[in-house]
């Protein structure tokens, strides 16, 4: 092991002693320690306390910028005023009723009033459960069986898009037979997907894609690239779905109003909860009416107990109640901001390394190339990921192992200008191993 990895590793183990304690104790009852496979990371998981704003707190006392966010989940950062009491409020009330109620009225209206692609919503528990809801709605309102996706793109675990391209995705007890309707193409590659639809047409329910590739590395569509998606599908009859999950945050109305392209259907979650568990899927009213009793005799059936909660919904519309234009335009120009330091980091320390950027949301990629497709992504070098990851926990920041960054509306533009100096440091401190193993890496 090179000298710079056991440093970072040394002082990780010293600095999160009860980490290890708790994940000693934890994993006796959950299997691997953590109970999401993301949170899992070697010599052994940080355990966190509590958050407050911007920061959040472990066992041992330190406070760490967050920059992970719950994986994109959180736009106020943590025990957000306005949201804090709107769940008070709501578990005083009483959770859930398992009835229609005024809460889910008020988030769905300022849902359908921002969303270009919203005439009418449903409301599920997660991701994953909408982007399900979202193939299965597209193949009921056409009735065609196959769905195309993008390669490297995310859109849940649910076992028809949980076999991916995607670097170590493990697709043990995942059924052939689930994925026999699934196409894909690369993204950023009009040609391929025209030639794709062309050929299924009759079969192909719907296209669907994230705007950009959140999980897949924050890769960015090329100039047009989704206008000339919305024509190919068009042209061939085939729905189209974006996946507004992870993206929906760069701005009021997602990224299909950023991009001025509107899907037939779209899946929205994460900020959507003000925190709490949310998947929300919407679309045309035509499409979305096959779920309407008023309207089919034979409605496409959708339960779940939680759907609707009304808790969820009174977080969810205090969140984005205050997500408006000028909030967004703040935390994106944070994220402006970051970019641009860390381009003059590169430069500054002879780097030629990569970041892809928009909005709040940014990937650092150990890559010496432009970023354009999930392959370029896989190429960037884990072993650096895994120590920038630790290094910048050692150094104060809470930020996700792949390199991605995800920042909130509570951050201030002297943290931005902090957590730069900080990666700064963890760069410097990488450098005798990326000079010594990783010379691609190096500019001129």
């Amino acid at each position: 092991m090179h000298p710079v990895a056991q440093k970072i590793i040394a002082e990780y183990q010293k600095r999160f002693p009860l980490s290890r304690e708790r994940h000693e104790q934890l994993i006796r009852y959950i299997p691997g320690g953590a109970t999401r496979s993301l949170s899992y990371f070697k010599p052994w998981p940080l355990h966190i306390s509590h958050g407050q704003g911007a920061h959040v707190y472990t066992h041992e006392g330190h406070a760490l910028l967050d920059v992970t966010n719950a994986y994109g989940a959180l736009i106020h950062g943590h025990g957000d005023p306005d949201v804090a009491a709107a769940v008070c409020a709501g578990i005083e009330k009483g959770s859930q009723y398992s009835t229609p109620t005024d809460g889910q009225f008020k988030l769905a209206k300022l849902l359908c009033d921002r969303v270009p692609g919203f005439d009418r919503v449903r409301f599920l528990n997660s991701g994953t459960e909408a982007t399900m809801f979202a193939m299965r709605t597209a193949r009921a309102f056409t009735g065609r069986d196959k769905v195309l996706k993008m390669s490297g793109g995310f859109h849940g675990t649910h076992d028809a898009v949980a076999a991916s391209t995607k670097k170590n995705v493990i697709t043990a007890g995942i059924p052939a037979a689930m994925t026999r309707d699934i196409l894909e193409v690369p993204f950023n590659d009009a040609a391929a997907l025209e030639k794709t639809v062309s050929a299924h047409a009759g079969d192909l329910a719907a296209v669907i894609m994230e705007p950009f590739l959140g999980a897949g590395g924050v890769v960015l569509p090329e100039n047009g690239y989704l206008k000339t998606v919305r024509e190919i599908t068009k042209a061939h009859d085939v729905l189209l779905i974006f996946d507004e999950i992870f993206s929906f945050r760069v701005d009021t109305g997602g990224c299909q109003k950023r991009f001025n392209v509107t899907p037939d259907i779209t899946t929205v979650g994460k900020v959507v909860g003000g925190g709490l568990p949310i998947g929300v899927l919407g679309g045309r009213a035509d499409i979305m009416n096959i779920f309407c009793h008023e309207n089919t005799e034979k409605p496409l059936y959708h339960s779940g107990t939680f759907n609707g909660y009304e808790t969820v919904m009174q977080a969810g519309f205090a969140a984005l109640s205050k997500f408006d234009e000028k909030a967004v335009a703040r935390v994106n120009g944070l994220g402006d901001r970051f970019q641009e330091g860390l381009k003059e980091t590169f430069a500054q320390q002879g780097l030629n390394i990569r970041s892809t950027q928009i909005g709040s949301l940014l990937n650092l990629h150990f890559v010496n190339e432009p970023i354009s497709t999930p392959e370029q992504v896989l190429a960037s070098e884990e072993e650096l990921h895994t120590l920038m990851h630790l290094s910048l926990l050692n150094k104060g920041v809470f930020s996700i192992p792949r390199g991605l960054f995800i920042l909130s509306t509570v951050m201030t533009a002297s943290q931005i200008d902090g957590l730069v100096e900080t990666i700064a440091g963890v760069l410097e401190e990488l450098g005798p191993l990326i000079r010594e193993n990783y010379r691609h890496l190096l500019a001129g």
